[in-house]
């Protein structure tokens, strides 16, 4: 089994737990550096172990991994997350990954607006943007079969990613955007809440989330 070391910051952000959760589901050992302050950040990007200076970064026996979804199928693969021997059922898989950065990058970019364009910003993506992608999601849901499960009959990385991700956008966190977001997508709601419950993160949720 190679050394693994998963650096990100100490917050339970999806392009992190996704990789983090299918290594501890799936008892793959491994280091969970978490920066805990910007100076600790700043000092791990001027190591030079982050090529494109953002994090998360995975270090394999010493060599490095970048960008959250080649980790992410790299852990997926070791915990058992990631299809191996289907690449049909591996680029379902990829493409739900793919739309999460998107639905990331799409609120990011909200981040940094003034207040009133920011406004506005987000009520787009709530009435809009967002909608267009949740019907999509739960399309992709009834072609597979409703099984519960975005890809296949089993839980992947898909879903541990998407399960953070609605997580965040819909925990009243991000101003604008409506914490009922999935209430009209059955399956993606059935979806979030059955992963929420699994047992195992359960227990990893009491052990490494912010108290509310």
């Amino acid at each position: 089994m190679p050394v693994i070391k998963l650096h990100y910051s100490d917050f339970p952000f999806w392009r992190a737990e996704v990789c983090r959760l299918a290594l501890h589901l799936g008892n793959v050992p491994f280091e969970d550096v978490r920066t805990k302050t910007p100076e600790e950040r700043a000092a791990f990007i001027k190591s030079g172990k982050a090529p494109f200076g953002q994090t998360p970064v995975l270090e394999v026996d010493g060599k490095v991994i970048a960008q959250t979804g080649a980790i992410a199928r790299y852990c997926g693969k070791l915990g058992g997350f990631y299809p191996r021997d289907d690449d049909f059922l591996a680029a379902k898989v990829d493409e739900i990954i793919d739309t999460a950065t998107d639905m990331t990058v799409a609120v990011g970019k909200t981040f940094r607006m003034e207040v009133k364009e920011k406004t506005v910003a987000r009520e787009q993506l709530a009435t809009v943007t967002f909608p267009m992608y949740l019907k999509a999601l739960e399309k992709i849901m009834t072609e597979n079969g409703s099984t519960g499960f975005y890809v296949g009959d089993k839980m992947t990385i898909a879903d541990i990613a998407m399960w953070r991700m609605f997580g965040w956008l819909t925990g009243g966190i991000v101003d604008g955007l409506p914490t009922t977001m999935l209430e009209s997508y059955p399956q993606l709601l059935d979806n979030f809440n059955t992963t929420g419950q699994h047992p195992e993160i359960v227990e990893w949720m009491a052990k490494h989330y912010p108290k509310a």
